[in-house]
This record gives C-alpha cells, structure tokens and sequence, in this order.
C-alpha cells in the first residue's frame, strides 16, 4: 500500500510541474530552467508511470477489451498525426501560441551590452550603441555607409544567417536555432523579404536575379557575425569620407499584424512562401554624419520600412501599418572619431 501511495504522489506532482512548464513553454520564449524542469520531472513522471502499470496491469488488461480500447488509439492517432503534420487545428495552436511569444511585452535590461569589435584598420572609427526595445527578439540586421547621393559605400554588419543564406523551409520560433545549425541548405529558402533596403544598396544580383547572398555563395566573416540577442555595442570603422550616411535595417519574425497576415497580399507568392517567418517588414534607421561638424556623436533616426516581400529596395516612409515592428529598438547612437 505504501509503495503505492509513493508512486500515485510521484505521478500526481510531476503531472503538477509538467503542466505548469508545458503552459509557460507554450507562452514565454525559451528558458533552459523550464526546459529543464519539464525534461527532469518528464522523466520522473515516465518512471511513476511504469510502477503504476507494473502493479496495475491486471485491470489495464481487462480495460484493453472491446471496443474502448480501438476508440482511444483512434483518438491518439489522430492528435499524433496532427501534430506531426502539423494540420489544423494543432497547427492554429501551435501558431498562436508562437504569436503570442512574439508580440509579448519583454522586461528591458539596461545595463547588460553585448560588445563585439570588428575591422578597426580604416581610417573612421565607428561605435553603435542600440538599446533594444520591448519587441526586440532575434533580429536580422545590416548596417551600412551610404553616400549623400545614396550610393553604397560599404557593410559595416550583417547578420550571419542573412550572409550565408542559412533560412530553411519550417524555420520557427521554437526550432530556429537547430535549422540555423545544418551544415547544409537542403530545403533552404532566400529570406528576401529580410533586409531588402540592404540587398538592393549593395547592389549585387546573383545568377537567380535575387539580390540575397544565397548559401553557395556567403559574404566574408570580416563583415558578418552573430545575431545579437540584447543591447549591444558594435565597434567597426570605414574608409575615409567626410560626409555620409550610416543606415541600419532590423528584421524581426514572427511579428505579423492586422496589416501583415496569412490573409494579406494574396497573389505575393514571396511574402507566402513557406519560411514560417512572415511578419511585419524590416524598418530601417538612418545618421546624417559629418566629419567636419565638430559633433561625436550621432542620434539614429527611424525614417521607414522596407518592402513586405524584398522586391525593391525602397524606404516606404508611411509607418502607420506597423505595430510592435516599432517597438523592436529603444534608441541607437553612432560614435565617430577619425584617426
């Protein structure tokens, strides 16, 4: 009798944590704490299971008769093919669920900086300082010089997965990081809808027409780094010219709105093509910087977004279709100093 009770209790509060951690996965982004609770209590309940059928077996057998046992497994195997197919309406829930994560309110931390210096030979030395806002998750991002007649000098950053044309067909916000991590681009799309105001400055078409660098061919490492996770100080420089404009385009996935859905743009076979990433296009910020003015500093202003699919590098400037998409950057400070 004891060691039933001990084993009913096991089942009973690992169910208990299981629940709480299924639901708190189900609403809040990735945390390894809850991972793990859920992967350790997992196993626990596994083991509880085992003893309850080992010492209920005779009754279980007896359940098994008839029909009641065909309509449980017909049951199981529908919610099982569901979830492996992903069919509605699993798939709804599972959708709204990654809606949820994606547009929720995040605790600013304003005092941890991410800092990773990059070429620092060229003659103008660059700082950017971005604190992040509240719907800043995972971004793609360039930033970029642009003369004052807006013809591309030269990439300052890029995202890595944008650089080596690492997207995959079924790339969402729960497996973003494993599909990131294939050594191979099987199944693999062009995000041109990413950072298209970037791709089309630069100005370079590949054999396709697209303007993305596509996995055979990635940019250097000089100029591409990891995606940056919080606020970050980014320490860079360029080649010499008094006068530019320095511009960063952001990316977020997963931030669709009323504006930027499933039921938008229809006939826009690029914006649906399967990446599970569609959501609000790029927005891009934009420094007017003159060496000879005497300032050190340099406030970035928001001046537009991109296009919704990437299929031209125009700044739309209109914002008022954009939601959390503004919400993704605080502020972002450029520092300059000539050697």
């Amino acid at each position: 009798m004891t060691f039933k009770k001990i084993t009913s209790l096991t089942i009973a509060i690992s169910f208990t944590v299981l629940l709480a951690t299924g639901v708190l996965s189900f609403l809040e982004d990735y945390s390894r704490v809850t991972a793990t609770l859920h992967t350790v209590f997992g196993l626990l309940f596994s083991i509880g299971i085992f003893f309850h059928l080992s010492t209920n077996f005779r009754p279980l057998k007896t359940y098994a008769k008839g029909k009641i046992l065909s309509a449980v497994l017909i049951v199981a195997l529908v919610f099982f093919t569901g979830a492996y197919f992903q069919t509605a309406p699993i798939s709804t829930l599972m959708d709204y669920g990654t809606s949820l994560r994606a547009n929720s309110e995040k605790e600013l931390n304003l005092f941890e900086y991410e800092v990773m210096e990059m070429e620092m030979g060229k003659h103008t030395q660059l700082s950017i300082d971005l604190l992040r806002a509240q719907h800043y998750w995972h971004p793609q991002m360039a930033i970029w010089a642009e003369d004052t007649l807006g013809n591309y000098i030269e990439t300052v950053y890029v995202s890595k997965a944008t650089a080596q044309g690492l997207f995959f067909g079924g790339r969402s916000k729960e497996n973003f990081k494993a599909f990131d991590e294939k050594g191979h681009a099987e199944h693999s799309y062009r995000r041109v809808n990413a950072l298209p105001v970037w791709s089309h400055s630069r100005g370079v078409q590949y054999e396709d027409d697209l303007y993305v660098p596509p996995n055979g061919s990635p940019l250097p490492d000089g100029i591409t780094g990891a995606t940056f996770i919080d606020n970050f100080k980014l320490l860079s420089s360029i080649d010499s010219i008094n006068q530019f404009n320095l511009r960063i385009e952001i990316n977020v996935a997963f931030d669709d709105n009323e504006y930027y859905s499933e039921f938008d743009f229809p006939d826009d076979e690029t914006f649906h093509n399967g990446t599970g990433q569609l959501g609000q296009p790029s927005i891009i910020f934009d420094a007017q910087i003159d060496l000879t003015d005497g300032k050190d500093y340099y406030l970035m202003e928001l001046i537009g977004h991109g296009h919704h699919s990437g299929q031209t590098g125009e700044i739309y400037e209109d914002l008022s279709s954009l939601t959390t998409a503004k919400e993704i950057v605080e502020r972002v400070v450029v520092g300059v100093k000539s050697n």
